[in-house]
């Protein structure tokens, strides 16, 4: 896919940071966007800001972690606007991990499950059959992470899981694609090449109450990228951070080059992969990753 002009991209996650981003990217290459996320009004703002800009996109809210939901927004995504070119399962969270795994909480892992794991597959399964109906040129896009797809971070257990659960659905699906001879391509995208300024620490704004953190936990002392900084700072580690619309841009040009891996990485961040690699080829004992 050279251009996005007059293509039609869903983005779910999109009002703010990265899918926001990917969002406005689209629409100013000439794409037809339409954005969604389960917060509601958050998504209309985001949406307003960039019809102001006079950019084709819409919006409508759903839970990607409800299979329901995405089939209704893919109903309505044909019926109002037609066929999808371009999914970007991109909504993400993360759960405010600070317990060793042996003392996690069920709902902290259903929870972070039904939106990083289920939310991918619910996006496939709500979009991919028309897609592969209508014929054309289409792409998924699947949002991922270093940590667990290449590492695996000790202090994150339950994000880091669900992130190598989507490493390997993409993958899955890229195969079978590529095996029932579709139009349709795989790209599994690793936002980065540093901590990228978004949401993500404050996920838990969105969280079901049904699947409440557990009351007895400790409290988490990140809830922003800035609080993350200052405590690197305190142990003599400054940090760079990578900004969403940088994420879009590059993500935007390695889907144009038809890659399926869209992982811009730091020399740290390639060295940990490497590491591991190698342990896993010699067979030699795991190596405690070290990315900061």
């Amino acid at each position: 896919m050279k251009d996005f002009k007059n293509k039609l991209a869903l983005v779910t996650g999109a009002a703010s940071g990265v899918g926001y981003a990917i969002a406005e990217a689209l629409a100013k290459e000439g794409a037809k966007v339409i954005l969604t996320d389960i917060e509601k009004d958050s998504l209309e703002q985001s949406t307003k800001l960039l019809k102001q800009e006079s950019l084709n996109v819409f919006c409508q809210a759903a839970d990607v972690s409800n299979s329901s939901s995405m089939h209704k927004l893919a109903k309505w995504c044909q019926d109002e606007h037609g066929s999808v070119h371009l999914l970007f399962n991109n909504a993400g969270v993360a759960p405010a991990e600070l317990l060793p795994i042996w003392e996690t909480k069920p709902n902290d892992w259903e929870w972070a499950y039904g939106v990083n794991v289920m939310g991918v597959l619910h996006g496939i399964q709500a979009f991919v059959p028309n897609m592969l109906a209508h014929g054309e040129e289409a792409r998924v896009i699947n949002t991922c992470s270093g940590n667990g797809a290449f590492i695996n971070l000790p202090s994150t257990p339950i994000y880091t899981s669900s992130k190598a659960s989507v490493s390997s659905i993409s993958e899955v699906l890229k195969l079978q694609l590529e095996q029932a001879e579709s139009n349709i391509k795989v790209s599994i995208l690793f936002p980065g090449p540093h901590t990228v300024r978004t949401k993500l620490f404050s996920a838990e704004r969105n969280r079901p109450e049904e699947l409440a953190r557990d009351p007895n936990a400790p409290e988490h002392p990140i809830s922003s990228v800035e609080d993350m900084l200052k405590m690197m700072s305190s142990m003599g580690i400054e940090m760079e951070t990578t900004e969403p619309e940088e994420v879009a841009s590059f993500c935007l040009s390695k889907i144009k080059e038809g890659n399926y891996w869209i992982n811009p990485v730091n020399d740290k961040s390639e060295q940990a992969f490497k590491d591991r690699v190698d342990s896993i080829v010699n067979r030699t004992d795991l190596p405690n990753p070290n990315i900061f």
